[in-house]
């Protein structure tokens, strides 16, 4: 990773159902088909950062647009997944494009697997990078790391105290600033996370994320705690699971998981990957995109 940051392409703003403002930014080759990508939790528009050198390169476009409720993306009323379904929609209309391919990377897991449920006509391919899946039973998350445990809890018994916890605020900045706290993370997103690079562009993107305050984040955190039968044996769609076999977020048995319900679907297992894999290497999604 190299240490010359990108700056923030120009922010997109349209109007979305009822009037709502839908923002995104577009990265890597304009003259591509679009891919849209949604981001984690919390997150904004600014996450393709990372990926936007090597998106040039690969001739792929990515439009990352803000879920509801983060960065410049009004919010929707409600706690469902289902509240994105009309911002694909939107998007999609507004690109000029009957169909595209749809990525969900981590928080954005619920949301893309709703649209694609919805809209199968919409969506050309399904790829869940490290993503979240709704439903996933509590012996998949086995070998997550304690403090992200605790927080899915604190998130739903003590929603303010969670919040905090997701913002960095409070005692939660002091901690959040010390290096020990990447000890429980695994190698490859220690080396990640360790980097000035990263822990601006991170900075950059979280702070774009909660810009409206932290409730989109927490609807989030409490929706993937819900079950939501038949979800998953209802998608159609092309499906592809990326997910790092060392992940301490979301747990690679969240993938097998969720891939086992959704027929014809494929696993691309990342040897060592973490959570951040797509910083570390873009190649592993952009191949999928190509």
């Amino acid at each position: 990773m190299t240490h010359d940051l990108p700056e923030p392409p120009e922010t997109v703003r349209i109007e979305g159902p009822g009037g709502r403002r839908i923002a995104y930014c577009s990265y890597g080759d304009p003259a591509a088909a679009p891919v849209i990508v949604l981001h984690g939790t919390p997150g904004s528009r600014y996450e393709g950062l990372p990926l936007q050198r090597a998106a040039t390169d690969a001739g792929v476009h990515l439009i990352f647009p803000d879920r509801p409720g983060y960065g410049e993306t009004d919010p929707v009323p409600g706690s469902g997944f289902h509240r994105w379904n009309d911002d694909f929609l939107t998007l999609l209309d507004h690109l000029g494009r009957e169909r595209a391919s749809l990525v969900a990377i981590s928080g954005g897991g619920g949301y893309a697997l709703s649209a694609a449920r919805a809209h199968p006509d919409r969506v050309t391919k399904l790829i869940l990078a490290a993503a979240a899946v709704p439903g996933a039973p509590k012996e998949a998350y086995a070998r997550r790391i304690p403090i992200v445990t605790l927080l899915s809890h604190i998130v739903r018994w003590a929603p303010p105290v969670g919040g905090a916890m997701l913002a960095g605020t409070g005692v939660f900045k002091r901690l959040r600033s010390r290096d020990s706290d990447l000890s429980a993370w695994p190698r490859a997103d220690r080396l990640v996370m360790s980097t000035p690079e990263f822990r601006a562009l991170s900075e950059l993107d979280t702070t774009e994320g909660r810009r409206q305050g932290m409730d989109a984040a927490l609807t989030d955190l409490s929706g993937y705690a819900r079950s939501l039968p038949d979800a998953l044996a209802s998608i159609s769609v092309p499906t592809v699971f990326i997910h790092g076999e060392a992940d301490g977020n979301v747990p690679v048995e969240v993938a097998r998981w969720a891939h086992a319900r959704i027929s014809g679907a494929e696993l691309r297992i990342v040897p060592e990957g973490g959570h951040l894999f797509l910083v570390e290497d873009p190649g592993i999604l952009l191949r999928e995109l190509v």
